[in-house]
């Protein structure tokens, strides 16, 4: 028996050796970009194509991740709605209170607390992968040109916000200067310069463009996307947050 589980953790041991050898050749550096009129320029033309005028005047917006998380988010009031499994979740993404139920029971103390921040690294998360084109000019983001690929591509530096603070991203356009695709370096993902694209776009009435699907090394996929001017407009007139 003892034979057997030095031969197992020896052959675990060259598998982790190899996959930690592919990432690391397999991973690119982070490539130096230059700052200034040029990458501010660019950044204009982004925004544009996608409306960002629009994108900044809409105040409710919902949709499903993967079809396993579903929110309601209401831009105005800082208060989401995310419900997974059997759990729901009621709160103010900027002070992070609100409510927690598990099986339609509320929960208090610990259990609350810590329902609502996984709840919260849900929303950051999912939430990105749908709206990250109309948050290039966050604060505490920097914007600069690169070069990928013989061609110029904006990178987006991300010093604070989020639950994932330092990550960079640098965004491929199309000749309408359409994001059709990003590349990543990010702490959560050890693969430096991992590339996803940006497809299959919606145009809202008001003229808003958002993705709804990316490819890449994983498929994500976003459903049920909406958008209004209030959260009972897309939400069968219902207003869940006055339980709050």
């Amino acid at each position: 028996m003892k034979k057997i589980l030095k031969i197992t953790a020896f052959v675990l041991l060259i598998l982790a050796s190899t996959i930690l050898g592919v990432l690391y050749f397999a991973s690119e550096p982070l490539p130096a970009g230059q700052q200034g009129i040029k990458a501010e320029a660019l950044t204009d033309k982004i925004q544009e194509a996608i409306n960002q005028k629009a994108w900044d005047s809409t105040v409710a917006v919902s949709f499903s991740f993967r079809g396993d998380h579903h929110y309601l988010w209401d831009k105005k009031r800082n208060l989401v709605q995310v419900k997974w499994d059997d759990k729901k979740v009621l709160y103010n993404n900027q002070t992070l209170e609100g409510i927690a139920y598990k099986n339609n029971k509320k929960l208090t103390d610990s259990q609350k607390s810590a329902t609502i921040k996984t709840a919260n690294d849900y929303f950051n998360n999912d939430s990105f992968w749908l709206i990250a084109p109309f948050k290039l000019r966050d604060a505490g983001t920097t914007r600069s040109i690169v070069m990928q690929d013989d061609q110029e591509a904006l990178m987006i530096t991300y010093a604070s916000g989020g639950s994932t603070p330092g990550d960079s991203y640098v965004w491929f356009v199309d000749e309408n200067y359409m994001p059709k695709a990003w590349r990543m370096w990010v702490s959560i993902i050890p693969l430096g310069g991992l590339e996803t694209s940006w497809e299959d776009w919606i145009t809202f009435q008001n003229n808003l463009k958002i993705a709804t699907s990316h490819k890449g090394l994983i498929d994500l996929k976003l459903e049920n996307v909406k958008t209004g001017q209030s959260i009972e407009e897309i939400n069968n007139g219902v207003d869940p947050f006055t339980d709050l």
